[in-house]
């Protein structure tokens, strides 16, 4: 998958939200003890929508203070609003697995973001930005379009549908500001810097939690929206390699960093493709 780091974006985004056929919904198929895993990757993937929107009413804080172009802001404040949609349809899939009693209605609290310390409030923004939406986003995006491409019940793949629109949007909107402040030299090299802490909290975390799943692939639970140790981890490396490395360079910022971290990952993690 191929995301571009510098789209035209519109000026209010989304259109009509696809109608999601919950009653149709039915994980019988699945047998209890795949049906117990499948739903606690959902269920906690609730609880990463409800911190993603606490992460972006941060960046929207950040931007109104510091100023950006008006369809920037736009996309970013309302992408707080999308994750809180997102935890709820993450919420009613982990239901349709589990059990209603198994899932919570919700759930309280905020990231913790980085301080940055030293960094001014410009900085910080852009910083938390490269990090929610470069590379977070992006990486769930690829992650999202591997599960689309899996996911063979037909709700199940609506659902997932339905998250990666919102997840695309998330990211474009990362690259469209890194464009805006990369036209100085300052920004790209701050950039550069910060990559490989920012590489090991968003790229290296997926690969940590994808080293702890002993499953591999397997066709009945990708059904549901769910990826394999193997499929998994590809899908991330993939994300670096061809969304995340090609999209920085494109913008003028110091890849080798990156491509450093990404060596010293794969030697520490050899099972990771």
């Amino acid at each position: 998958m191929s995301i571009d780091p510098l789209p035209d974006l519109p000026s209010s985004g989304g259109g009509e939200r696809r109608a999601l056929r919950w009653a149709e919904l039915d994980a019988g198929s699945l047998p209890p003890a795949r049906r117990e895993i499948v739903g606690a990757t959902w269920r906690e993937r609730m609880r990463q929508e409800h911190l993603a929107t606490g992460a972006f009413a941060l960046l929207t804080q950040e931007l109104a203070e510091t100023g950006c172009a008006p369809v920037i802001l736009s996309l970013v404040a309302r992408a707080a609003a999308d994750e809180v949609r997102h935890a709820e349809v993450c919420r009613r899939m982990a239901v349709a697995l589990l059990g209603e009693p198994a899932v919570p209605a919700g759930f309280k609290g905020v990231p913790n973001v980085p301080a940055h310390p030293g960094a001014s409030l410009a900085d910080r923004a852009l910083l938390h930005m490269v990090e929610m939406c470069c590379l977070s986003e992006s990486l769930t995006a690829v992650y999202f379009t591997e599960m689309v491409a899996r996911a063979s019940h037909p709700v199940a793949k609506a659902v997932v549908e339905s998250l990666l629109e919102d997840e695309i949007d998330h990211s474009r909107v990362g690259w469209a500001y890194l464009a805006s402040r990369a036209s100085g030299g300052t920004s790209r090299e701050l950039v550069a810097e910060a990559l490989p802490s920012l590489l090991d909290r968003t790229v290296g975390r997926a690969l940590d939690d994808l080293d702890r799943e002993a499953d591999e692939d397997d066709p009945s639970m990708e059904a549901f929206g769910y990826l394999g140790h193997t499929t998994g981890a590809a899908a991330v490396r993939r994300a670096l390699d061809e969304v995340i490395v090609p999209g920085m360079q494109r913008l003028g910022v110091d890849v080798a960093p990156a491509r450093e971290w990404a060596a010293l990952r794969d030697a520490r993690a050899p099972r990771n493709v």
